[in-house]
């Protein structure tokens, strides 16, 4: 299970993991059953139905959800009930919040029009656990220390691994080779040249917001569809979305923009670098 953190790789390292011949991936891009109290009501058995293809047998499952390192409740009803091997994936918090706020753009999340213009909106963002203000805290999002300790806490420590995404770039196929053995499969080698979850902008912002509000509970096409299975949604959903993606060639940030982002990450770095017990040099430029 791939809970965290956004824009950092865990796109990638996910795609890697479900190359092997054994295991089964949901067909959305992210499971948050764990931290949706309705869903877990309705038990496992649903969520399987709901997120994976069917006829998935007893095959070892792997789920992917990048908020729910966030969110205490679900990280604590995975370390309960499932014996996942639970990872996170940690990027440099100053690029990550940039790529955060162009993936927010992308999506019609994000009405900003400027990367400043969103770190100024987000102090007014109520946070929620998860879904859309959560996604919307550029810097909230890169403290990681807090969420960190949290899984230190929570999760058995011979079923954590947390890497930085440098790691992941330098080393992807013993990362999974690691996580393989964790999980009891047998080894194999993924192909992990390709990119996933590249930086990408709308063709039309408009078009992105008015069709994030289409799919929102109770809106006419949401219950017009209420019988479709989720899973088709979600593919027809993809479909449209990548329609209205394009190539992106984002500006460099502004160097006011970053010497602030650097000053303020400092003090949760040092925190983070502690409770990781490794350096974190690299992040300061």
């Amino acid at each position: 299970m791939i809970v965290g953190a956004p824009k950092s790789g865990s796109t990638a390292l996910f795609h890697y993991l479900a190359q092997h011949p054994d295991v089964r991936s949901h067909v959305h891009r992210e499971m948050p059953f764990f931290g949706r109290g309705e869903e877990v009501a309705r038990g496992w058995a649903h969520a399987v139905e709901k997120y994976f293809p069917p006829s998935v047998g007893d095959a070892p499952l792997l789920a992917k959800h990048t908020m729910a390192m966030y969110d205490p409740a679900a990280v604590r009803r995975i370390a309960d009930t499932t014996p996942a091997v639970v990872v996170a994936v940690l990027r440099a918090p100053v690029p990550r919040a940039y790529s955060h706020f162009h993936y927010a753009r992308l999506r019609g999340w994000e009405d900003a029009a400027t990367f400043e213009e969103g770190l100024a909106r987000e102090p007014g963002r109520a946070v929620s656990a998860p879904p859309r203000a959560r996604d919307m805290q550029y810097v909230g999002n890169g403290i990681y220390a807090p969420h960190v300790r949290a899984l230190l806490e929570t999760v058995p420590p011979e079923r954590l691994r947390i890497y930085l995404s440098d790691d992941l770039r330098a080393d992807a196929v013993g990362i999974c080779a690691e996580l393989f053995d964790l999980a009891g499969l047998p080894p194999h080698v993924p192909d992990a040249t390709a990119g996933h979850n590249e930086g990408r902008s709308p063709r039309s912002a408009s078009f992105a917001r008015a069709f994030l509000a289409a799919q929102r509970p109770g809106s006419p096409a949401r219950r017009l569809l209420a019988r479709v299975p989720s899973r088709t949604l979600y593919r027809v959903r993809h479909l449209v979305n990548r329609l209205n993606e394009g190539p992106a060639a984002f500006p460099p940030m502004a160097p006011a923009t970053a010497a602030a982002l650097h000053e303020r990450f400092a003090g949760p770095n040092e925190d983070l670098a502690a409770a990781l017990g490794r350096s974190l040099g690299a992040w300061r430029s």
